[in-house]
């Protein structure tokens, strides 16, 4: 019989309790200590690492404002003004030739926020002689945050001001103790410099933002488009930026309304289209055409229809190309409804997809010209097919469209012609969708009876209207906006006495009173120049275009606009180069030919 211990007799245990012993216990809290704090270190890092990330993308959207406005401000530049103070800054503007002003900052005027960082007067490249706006850059607050916004200020001091912003940069930081509004500049933010200050006459301004953050970003520029004389480098070469880049180019989409209702008018249409697109020819553009009545169709030959939009047309070398187009325009048949939405649709979706289905395509076109002549009546249904509905619903689904194409980044516009040009219901709806719900951005331009064209707003404009018969000048001055006064070069090499080719490789340098540009085949093949015209100029100017081309000899140039020849003589002064007319209204394409040095 085993003997059970009682509680009085000594017990050597062989399965022992499975609790710390005091060495093991101070153990574990050391190892636990040091792990808590491990982890705590490493997400305070985390954290710290996040906040940094979220700043840094929250700097560069700012860099971006900044870089995307500023340099294109001020090489646009006749003069600006970084006086903090209102009253000094409307002084300022008085005393220019001809006076300016800003009615928001009149006694009467609403205003405008915050401190001025800088005020730069403008010229309206298409709006005429001595047409004129105003942007400035204000230092304010917000919501309890401060930030540099910038106000773009149309038709400045008359009745039709208009202030509109474009562009905030959030990240900036708050005033020191002892700063004052409008008195004190804002240093602190922003920082705006003289440029070339060791010449007597410095051209242009540096801006640096100070961010929150501590980083700075510097930008700026030169007024290079009034003419200012550009200084050098101190190695031979101009300062950068040399010539702003120009405005004319990319990639445009053309969409006509082939509805029924058009057709008695076929004649004008299609001899308007024609002209426009013959009037980009020689201009870095690339054409997609297409139609809308019931459906949409993108035009992809002498005849032919397909359901997605159709392939860009290069307008660069003009002749075949645009000969091409005009033949489409030519073999346009007017049937059919009003389907907008379906016209929005082909031109930013490269496919076929339904209205629930139809994502913004590739290659989305940087601008997108649309004619119509009447109210929707049609709509994509859920599985494609066109299908009737009413005008509001038939422009709330266009609308959708319209607002997705610009959040891609293309620049819409609308055109009403014919008798619903005339009716305010139909111009509401069209600037709905042209311009976004609740735009007022109508075209101030015409066209007289006798063609001559009276520019306007064009390059701000969402909507125009006109007749049939105005159509041609309404198109005129949409290219006027975008490529009026402007001179595209390219660079060809005569290898024989009758044979020309295009350099596959190489860089070209051309110099013009803008500064230089260089033609570098391995990326581009054009560079142009965007002029600005004065009272002075009379509509057009002489330009002088010289060229450094090593390992050639300068021969001869071949100018046109808009298909036609347009003289270019050779420099008699002994460098390379020639003498070309650019006129406001035209876009001047040149081949600058040259031949292999022996």
């Amino acid at each position: 019989m085993r003997q059970h211990p009682d509680h009085t007799s000594p017990v050597h245990r062989s399965n022992r309790d499975s609790g710390f012993t005091l060495p093991e216990l101070l153990i574990s809290m050391m190892i636990s200590g040091i792990l808590i704090v491990s982890i705590s270190m490493a997400f305070t890092t985390v954290l710290r690492t996040q906040s940094q990330a979220t700043n840094r993308l929250a700097e560069s959207k700012d860099i971006t404002f900044v870089q995307t406005w500023m340099p294109v401000d001020l090489s646009s530049a006749l003069e600006t003004f970084n006086t903090p103070s209102d009253a000094a800054l409307l002084t300022k503007l008085a005393a220019l030739n001809p006076p300016m002003s800003i009615r928001a900052l009149q006694p009467s005027g609403a205003g405008l926020p915050g401190t001025n960082v800088i005020t730069i007067v403008r010229p309206d490249l298409v709006a005429g002689p001595a047409v004129y706006y105003i942007v400035s850059y204000r230092y304010h607050q917000v919501g309890g945050e401060w930030q540099i916004s910038r106000f773009e200020i149309l038709n400045p001091g008359l009745a039709s001001e208009v202030v509109k912003v474009v562009g905030v940069a959030h990240e900036i930081p708050a005033p020191p103790p002892g700063w004052t509004e409008k008195v004190d500049s804002p240093i602190h933010a922003v920082e705006v410099t003289a440029r070339n200050q060791v010449i007597l006459r410095p051209i242009g301004e540096n801006v640096t933002f100070n961010f929150e953050s501590g980083n700075k970003f510097i930008s700026g520029g030169a007024g290079l488009s009034a003419e200012n004389a550009l200084p050098a480098d101190g190695s031979g070469g101009l300062t950068n930026p040399s010539a702003p880049p120009s405005r004319c180019g990319g990639r445009m989409a053309l969409v006509i309304d082939s509805s029924g209702s058009v057709n008695p008018f076929r004649t004008q249409a299609r001899n308007a289209s024609k002209s426009f697109i013959t009037s980009f020819s020689g201009t870095p553009y690339s054409l997609s055409l297409n139609e809308f009545n019931t459906s949409s169709f993108g035009m992809i030959g002498t005849n032919g229809r397909q359901q997605n939009r159709a392939p860009y047309v290069s307008l660069l070398n003009g002749g075949a190309a645009v000969s091409g187009l005009n033949t489409r325009v030519d073999n346009l048949v007017f049937d059919g409804w009003t389907n907008w939405e379906d016209g929005f649709r082909v031109a930013s979706s490269n496919n076929n997809g339904t209205r629930a289905g139809a994502p913004i395509g590739v290659e989305q076109p940087d601008l997108l010209v649309f004619i119509t002549d009447g109210e929707p009546n049609r709509i994509r249904n859920s599985v494609g097919n066109s299908v009737s509905a009413n005008e509001a619903v038939s422009t709330t689904a266009a609308a959708a469209l319209a607002d997705a194409a610009r959040r891609s980044g293309t620049e819409t516009i609308g055109i009403m012609v014919g008798n619903a040009s005339n009716s305010s219901a139909a111009m509401r709806r069209l600037l709905d969708v042209a311009g976004g719900v609740g735009s007022n951005n109508l075209w101030n331009g015409s066209v007289s009876p006798t063609g001559v064209v009276t520019v306007g707003n064009a390059a701000t404009a969402d909507v125009f209207k006109g007749s049939f018969d105005q159509l041609g000048g309404i198109l005129k001055s949409i290219m006027i906006a975008e490529c009026g006064g402007t001179l595209t070069l390219q660079k060809r090499i005569q290898t024989s006495p009758t044979v020309v080719e295009i350099p596959p490789q190489g860089k070209f340098t051309f110099n013009t009173t803008l500064g230089a540009r260089v033609l570098d085949r391995a990326v581009t093949s054009s560079v142009t120049f965007d002029y600005t015209f004065r009272p002075v100029d009379g509509g057009s100017k002489p330009v002088q275009v010289r060229e450094t081309t090593p390992g050639y000899r300068f021969l001869r140039a071949e100018c046109t606009a808009g298909g036609i020849s347009v003289p270019s003589p050779v420099l008699t002064d002994g460098t390379a180069g020639i003498s070309v007319t650019v006129s406001v209204d035209q876009a001047v394409s040149c081949l600058m030919i040259s031949e292999p040095q022996s």
